[in-house]
């Protein structure tokens, strides 16, 4: 059976003699035996060997053009790269990944601040440059952090030998440290307070209330001038239980000033 480039082919040699297509399909499928061709064909005067492109046109995307956009801002989306290269949504994503490009979600930056969180920031860095020079205070500080402690407990053992004998070797036992949170309270000065959790224990309003009550007892024993006399500010962050109404009564009740 031919081709439809060989019917072409013969198509195109008929019309250079000048058959028309009409003569030229008869001819065809007398010959062949098979109604291969319609008079259609060539009619409109192409003289192309080839299958036309169906469908949409294919857009032509350049992979450095597309990588320079990518890295130049590593956060632009889909769409803006669609229209900025001027292609389609499917081209881009194709072309992305056979750059192996993976798009992952974006990390909020903790210090990347709105217009009123600046604001907020200024008015309370300016308030505490004016009490600080009216008022010295940052001999007064006591704040309060936690932190996570690896340990490995090692049981070591010596050996009984004659006194001659040289100690044997043992391979060295695998490392699998434990980790244990301690908070620390401490001023400018010194440590005031520390304290080893339980496993398991968490920072809820009943352990921090606990833990304020201790560090004030062991402020009093190690800087009693700073709770008699002076009187301490309490610097720590707004986790809720620093700033619950129960939490905040516990230190009015103790004289502290706060810092939040």
């Amino acid at each position: 059976m031919l081709s439809k480039r060989d019917i072409r082919a013969i198509m195109l040699y008929e019309f250079k003699r000048s058959t028309n297509a009409a003569k030229t399909n008869q001819e065809i499928n007398e010959t062949f035996g098979e109604e291969l061709i319609s008079h259609a064909t060539f009619r409109e005067g192409s003289e192309d060997l080839e299958n036309e492109k169906r469908g949409r046109p294919e857009t032509v995307l350049d992979n450095d053009e597309l990588r320079k956009a990518v890295e130049a801002n590593p956060r632009v989306t889909v769409r803006e790269l669609t229209e900025e290269l001027n292609v389609s949504k499917t081209t881009v994503f194709d072309h992305l990944k056979e750059d192996r490009k993976d798009e992952k979600a974006r990390q909020v930056d903790p210090h990347d601040l709105n217009d009123y969180q600046k604001l907020r920031r200024f008015e309370v860095c300016s308030s505490l440059i004016l009490m600080n020079k009216n008022d010295p205070f940052l001999n007064r500080l006591i704040t309060c952090e936690k932190k996570w402690i690896l340990y490995d407990n090692r049981k070591r053992s010596g050996q009984w030998l004659d006194k001659n004998e040289a100690p044997k070797q043992f391979p060295k036992p695998k490392l699998s440290p434990k980790k244990i949170m301690v908070t620390v309270w401490w001023s400018a000065v010194r440590i005031i307070y520390y304290n080893f959790m339980k496993p398991g224990e968490i920072i809820d309003l009943e352990s921090y209330c606990q833990q304020i009550k201790k560090m004030h007892q062991k402020l009093s024993q190690k800087v009693s001038a700073l709770v008699n006399r002076k009187g301490l500010v309490l610097l720590h962050d707004n986790v809720k239980p620093h700033v619950l109404k129960r939490t905040v009564q516990k230190l009015r009740i103790l004289g502290e000033d706060i810092r939040i």
